[in-house]
């Protein structure tokens, strides 16, 4: 009879020991993988078309509400809520003297990057270190980032174009 009661007590502590690794187990590599990949893990398209959407729309109400000057000095920036005819989401007012048409641009690209950078898993970095969290403004690191993902991704400001134009599509 001891035997059997020790037996029940003995094969679960058995079980509980840790196991230990073989010496090469630490060592193994993976092939192919790079420096880029790990910073960068693969985009779920889905996924980051659903962040980005929910992102976009919120910064579109956030640029609304904005204050005069935040992006720009001496500008007023207005969410149109759709695409105008030549493809522009924002409107930009810098007064009577001077053309925003290029400020605009910068303002919309800023507004599409961060929701996409937003949008995806950056491991190696914080958010707040891609873009200036008041202008949007992409840092430099901000910078390498949506560099090496056009390099990964050739189409993807193609992508881009067809999520924002989703976002703002009609609900």
């Amino acid at each position: 009879m001891r035997k059997q009661i020790s037996l029940f007590f003995l094969i679960p502590g058995l079980l509980l020991l840790p196991v230990q690794q073989a010496p090469a187990a630490g060592k193994v590599k993976v092939v192919g993988k790079t420096v880029e990949q790990e910073e960068l893990p693969a985009i779920n398209w889905k996924l980051a078309s659903t962040g980005f959407m929910k992102t976009f729309r919120y910064r579109n109400e956030e640029i609304e509400s904005g204050e005069p000057g935040r992006f720009f000095p001496g500008a007023v920036a207005f969410a149109l809520g759709r695409m105008d005819a030549g493809g522009h989401f924002l409107m930009l007012n810098c007064g009577a003297s001077q053309n925003c048409n290029s400020r605009r641009d910068d303002l919309e690209d800023r507004v599409i990057f961060t929701s996409f950078l937003d949008s995806i898993t950056t491991p190696k970095a914080r958010k707040s270190q891609l873009y200036d969290a008041r202008t949007w403004a992409l840092t430099s690191l901000g910078e390498e980032y949506m560099a090496k993902l056009r390099k990964r991704h050739p189409d993807l400001l193609a992508r881009l174009g067809r999520m924002t134009a989703s976002a703002l599509a009609p609900q």
